[in-house]
């Protein structure tokens, strides 16, 4: 006959599923649903580090709350809109402590963010005692002051925490519960924002709002105010900073366009950039910028500061340069080099922008014209042309002196002419003109006359004579 039950085979199925079972309650990680966030961790007691019960856990950024358990344990659940990551911050409360805050937690859908206990201090072994009516706003905490436009990649967000009192400076209870509402004042007007714009006060007279930043640089107030009364803080300051570099906003300059560095070594130069976003706005302090020159050496590197601008020092050493390839004339003769600057723009892509500098060698005099000895009879003139250059023949620097005289008659034009800062060749063009202006004072019938040309600058200084004869 038959057996229509089997023992062994049924003790092994119990067995099979007492495994399941008993993995499926070791299991610590249970899957979070697709469309929630969970947010995890602990209540303790400062000193002691006991667990608090009943503590009660939320956000002014969503409705959902949570209870400490026996173990101080709290799992808050939230569905947040999109898939994108939230920041958000979390209060603790609960009658006999002080409220405690989390801010800058990560939160998104489908996944669990365990955080750190919060510690709350005990002030009473029960509720304290009723407040009186709010008479003040006064921010107790901001979690910082410095924001970044929307898009930059950098905190945009910032936590800002009140605490409404009453005339004894007491934390406003339940009882006296008031709503809160957070404006803003005087901001760049790019879209900035705070959410919530309303809240109500916890049992310890605490609202907190959060700052978003938009398109805009610029500096704001936030200002929370009890609403039906004229109760408010006193306005809390933020500053959003600039997002990152943009090729429109990006400028590089040298000090100096022209410094006596072909053959003076250890001489330096300042190099600025510039760097806008593509909002015209400051990029971040500390976006970094890198820097070349096709002629001596230069810092590699430099980190902008509040106002997007930073400078390195070009220092006059080998190699000379030879000038810029590329570049339309002279800038592609020698002395000329090329200093470029490189960042990074929103699109991780690298942007450059360049400068041409000039490194300006030896003083030189030439091309006297006419070079023959002159002379000149009564009241008659002669025009003189010269060269003042270096040896590549290029303009020398800011604040050369060309200075021409003479011990008989006048001369006029270029005699006493002080450089600006130039890498244009016509400023190595110069003429002056020579008259027998006084042939009355000539005894006998001719006086010689020597005219002397004097440069001095930092290129080094030069001096040519040349002679001729005046007649009565």
């Amino acid at each position: 006959m038959k057996k229509l039950f089997n023992p062994g085979t049924f003790f092994k199925l119990i067995a099979i599923y007492c495994l399941f079972i008993l993995n499926q309650s070791c299991n610590n990680n249970p899957l979070v649903p697709s469309d929630t966030a969970i947010i995890e961790g602990k209540v303790v007691e400062e000193g002691n580090l006991r667990p608090i019960k009943d503590v009660l856990v939320g956000s002014n950024s969503f409705v959902e709350t949570a209870l400490t358990d026996e173990n101080g344990a709290y799992s808050l659940g939230v569905q947040l809109p999109d898939s994108n990551d939230t920041v958000v911050s979390l209060s603790f409360s609960k009658s006999g402590f002080s409220t405690g805050i989390a801010s800058g937690i990560v939160i998104e859908n489908g996944k669990r963010a365990n955080i750190p206990d919060a510690v709350l201090t005990k002030s009473g072994d029960g509720p304290t005692g009723s407040s009186g009516p709010a008479s003040n706003v006064v921010l107790i905490n901001i979690q910082t002051s410095n924001i970044f436009v929307k898009g930059s990649g950098a905190n945009e967000t910032s936590d800002a925490t009140f605490e409404v009192r009453d005339a004894n400076g007491v934390p406003v209870d339940l009882e006296h519960q008031v709503k809160v509402c957070f404006q803003i004042k005087g901001g760049p007007n790019g879209g900035e924002f705070v959410a919530p714009d309303t809240a109500l006060t916890d049992n310890n007279g605490k609202v907190i709002t959060t700052v978003n930043s938009g398109t805009m640089a610029g500096a704001l107030q936030i200002v929370a105010e009890v609403v039906g009364t004229s109760i408010a803080s006193a306005p809390v300051p933020i500053s959003i900073h600039g997002g990152l570099p943009d090729i429109n906003h990006f400028s590089v300059v040298a000090a100096k366009l022209n410094f006596a560095g072909y053959n003076i070594f250890g001489l330096e130069n300042s190099i600025t950039v510039f760097v806008g976003d593509k909002y015209s706005n400051p990029v971040p302090p500390g976006t970094s910028i890198q820097f070349q020159s096709t002629g001596g050496i230069i810092e590699g590197s430099a980190l902008t500061n509040e106002l997007g601008i930073a400078s390195v020092s070009l220092i006059s050493a080998a190699p000379q340069p030879q000038g810029v390839a590329e570049a339309a004339f002279p800038f592609n003769q020698r002395g000329f080099a090329l200093v470029t600057a490189q960042t990074v723009d929103e699109n991780q892509q690298a942007i450059s922008k360049s400068a041409i500098v000039l490194f300006s060698g030896i003083t030189q005099i030439t091309n006297l014209n006419p070079t023959t000895p002159f002379s000149l009879t009564a009241n008659s003139s002669q025009r003189f042309t010269f060269t003042v250059s270096d040896q590549n023949s290029n303009p020398l620097v800011a604040g050369t002196n060309i200075n021409v005289q003479t011990n008989n008659g006048r001369v006029d034009g270029d005699t006493n002419v002080s450089l600006v800062d130039t890498q244009s060749r016509g400023a190595t063009q110069f003429s002056f003109v020579l008259t027998n202006s006084d042939p009355d004072k000539i005894e006998g019938a001719v006086a010689d006359v020597t005219v002397t040309i004097t440069v001095s600058s930092q290129n080094g200084a030069a001096r040519i004579t040349f002679t001729g004869q005046m007649f009565p």
